[in-house]
């Protein structure tokens, strides 16, 4: 046998065509007018482009669910194979998509009428894929991708016309469709305005997609309006452009029952010409009551005006009592009583087209739950009283009182919005120091924190079991400690609670002489001077209250180190500062030599933190480099002695040898 390479004179390569014709021998329709008028359109086929122009011979059996449509008089039946994709060199087969696809057949009653003129006048309105015959008729038949019918001439012209225009991408939003109406639910008539609302389960074309070989489409289970078209034959370009004016026109259905065709638009704001938030908000009003008109009215009322991503903030929502927990009594006012609460799902953020439904943020956030009184006393004045100082969320109700009720987060007046301030007074309710100027204090404090940056300056009560390893000072007076849980150091949204930093850290505890003379000016002027100050705690033996501190108990230790800090102006600066190091940061101290000043030792492992690098913003904290880094401690023998004379000449004598090079660094001090 002689293997032939056949090439296509036209291409100079095996193009389709020559795939096409070495199969020629494989079928034939048993008529030489209809094997020749298939051949000619396979040989006319040399590109990927030109294959969907391809007619082929369908052997009937391949064919399945073969139904006569009486209303257009032709059959519809499911395709198994598809429609020819392109060539597979690895199998040596046609590639097909859209296996068991729909397709109508039409009779062909004299198959010497089929001319290309006469396949041109079809496919001005159908892709033809090719004949087969009726093995019982003996009647030729063709294939053309009809996948729809409204069963109303007049409509299937007119949404076919709008397709037929469509070349570009950008035009795809001109296209009507024929849209089945079992692809509709919840439908409900509006009577106020003589229309039906539904939902949408395919969702507007969107593109083509390629791999699929079907339309990509956006917005699944959208909300629509369907509008009774009275006369289906008054349907055309015009009509068309007049309803555009107001809505969005995606396609026509008809109701199968009422038999009554209808339009499908999308639900346009007049004021915003769109689909703003009000019309998500209105497309709800169905699936919630407060059991109440004037409340669901005034509900609504504020829905309606929330055309934008903005506004929808100041939308107020029905929020049933049971998305509500850890619910607790904290106080009473001239509207009722007051509770605080969590709110399982947080507040409306704005519209995912995605999902179709509101983003929220803030999940189980904190919020205050007011009683009212009456439920006609809820006006846009009331209301405005109270946003004087609160967010508004929502209406609730008591399922157990009936009461009904405001649901607020409490409202930052310097910010307008939750900041830390919010956060701290929202706990005002957990703890007491049981001294109310102490209690006065402390709150002033939290209250004068907006920023993550001012955190520092808040003070807190902490509990005295918080400390351990509590050690009475007898030289200075003072109290030791660890502080188990660290100081704040921003606000978590994720857990709702305050991030803290250094853990079990070394703190000093204070007594406090007199606590009706605390006040911001004796914080800010005396104690913040020499030290950081914390919080307040009380020893629960001696009843004394005693203030937490981080300090090395020496005023003129303190005073040289915050000397050093306050002169870094600059990252290369804060390489000369000092600062205070807690004795735990250390292990494995070992004494290793003494000189004139005292003792030597030296960590044989490290220090844990590391020196001061420069000052991270994003962390609101200091960088740190070499952590666990070997360093040398020295003894200074008379702690009463340390002055800043003393320090600045000690330091001196450390830092450089008799040749003017730089000896060793000095981090800090400790105890």
């Amino acid at each position: 046998m002689i293997a032939l390479n056949y090439k296509c004179e036209k291409c100079i390569f095996i193009c389709n065509a020559i795939h096409f014709k070495q199969n020629f021998i494989s079928w034939t329709s048993g008529d030489k007018d209809i094997d020749k008028f298939i051949r000619v359109t396979q040989l006319s086929a040399h590109s990927i482009y030109e294959i969907k122009d391809v007619l082929e011979w369908i052997p009937y059996n391949r064919i399945y669910n073969i139904k006569y449509i009486e209303k257009i008089g032709l059959y519809r039946a499911n395709w198994i194979d598809g429609k020819i994709y392109k060539w597979n060199d690895y199998d040596q087969n046609w590639d097909r998509y859209d296996q068991n696809m729909i397709v109508t057949i039409k009779n062909l009653n004299n198959s010497k009428e089929i001319t290309t003129e006469f396949m041109n006048e079809i496919r001005k309105d159908h892709e033809i894929y090719g004949i087969t015959r009726d093995p019982e008729t003996k009647c030729y038949m063709m294939y053309k991708f009809i996948n729809w019918t409204s069963g109303n001439k007049d409509i299937d012209k007119f949404i076919q016309d709008t397709q037929l225009s469509v070349h570009q991408y950008n035009e795809i939003s001109h296209a009507l469709e024929w849209i089945p109406y079992d692809r509709f639910y919840d439908i409900k008539y509006i009577e106020k305005i003589g229309v039906y609302r539904a939902n949408w389960i395919d969702g507007k074309i969107y593109k083509w997609d390629d791999e699929c070989q079907n339309w990509g489409r956006l917005n699944q289970d959208m909300f629509v309006t369907l509008e009774s078209l009275i006369n289906p034959k008054n349907v055309s370009i015009e009509f068309m452009n007049k309803i555009k004016v107001y809505h969005k026109f995606y396609g026509i259905t008809q109701n199968p029952e009422t038999k009554n065709y209808m339009i499908v638009l999308d639900n346009k704001c007049e004021k915003c010409n769109c689909i703003c938030n009000s019309i998500y908000f209105q497309q709800n009003f169905d699936n919630w009551t407060s059991g109440n008109k004037d409340i669901d009215k005034f509900i609504q009322d504020t829905q309606l005006s929330a055309h934008t991503d903005h506004g929808s903030s100041d939308a107020l929502e029905w929020i049933p009592y049971d998305r509500c927990y850890n619910i607790e009594f904290i106080a009473e006012d001239r509207f009722g009583k007051i509770y605080k609460a969590n709110w399982i799902d947080g507040f409306i953020l704005k519209w995912n087209d995605y999902n179709q439904n509101w983003d929220r943020y803030n999940q189980n956030i904190v919020v205050t739950i007011k009683n009212l009184n009456i439920s006609k006393e809820i006006t846009t004045e009331f209301m405005n009283v109270i946003r004087k100082d609160h967010k508004i969320h929502g209406i609730t109700q008591d399922l157990e009182t009936q009461s009904y009720m405001v649901v607020l987060s409490s409202y930052c007046r310097k910010w307008y919005n939750i900041c830390n301030a919010t956060f701290f007074q929202q706990n005002f309710i957990n703890w007491t120091s049981g001294n109310n100027e102490i209690d006065g204090l402390i709150q002033d404090t939290q209250l004068s924190v907006h920023k993550d940056n001012e955190i520092s300056h808040a003070l807190e009560w902490i509990p005295y079991s918080r400390f351990y390893n509590i050690k009475y000072i007898e030289k200075i007076g003072v109290y030791r400690a660890n502080w188990i849980d660290g100081y704040i150091h921003k606000w978590d949204d994720k857990y709702q609670n305050w991030g803290r930093l250094n853990q079990d850290m070394l703190v000093t505890l204070e007594n406090l002489i007199n606590p009706k003379n605390v006040s911001i000016e004796f914080i800010m002027n005396k104690i913040k001077v020499n030290h950081k100050f914390y919080g307040v705690t009380q020893n629960p033996e001696t009843k004394n209250y005693m203030m937490v501190l981080n300090n090395s108990g020496n005023k003129d230790i303190d005073k040289f180190i915050q000397d050093t800090q306050l002169s870094a102006h600059t990252d290369h600066g804060s390489s000369d500062i000092l600062e205070w190091i807690p004795y735990n940061r250390f292990h494995n101290v070992e004494f290793i030599a003494e000189d004139r000043f005292g003792k030597i030792y030296k960590t044989n492992a490290n220090w844990i933190d590391g020196f001061i690098l420069k000052w991270n913003h994003y962390n609101q904290n200091w960088d740190r480099f070499n952590q666990n880094m070997v360093v040398t401690m020295k003894n200074l023998n008379n702690s009463k002695e340390i002055t800043t004379d003393f320090m600045n000449e000690k330091r001196s004598q450390n830092l450089w040898n008799n040749s003017g090079s730089k000896n060793a660094e000095l981090y800090g001090c400790i105890r």
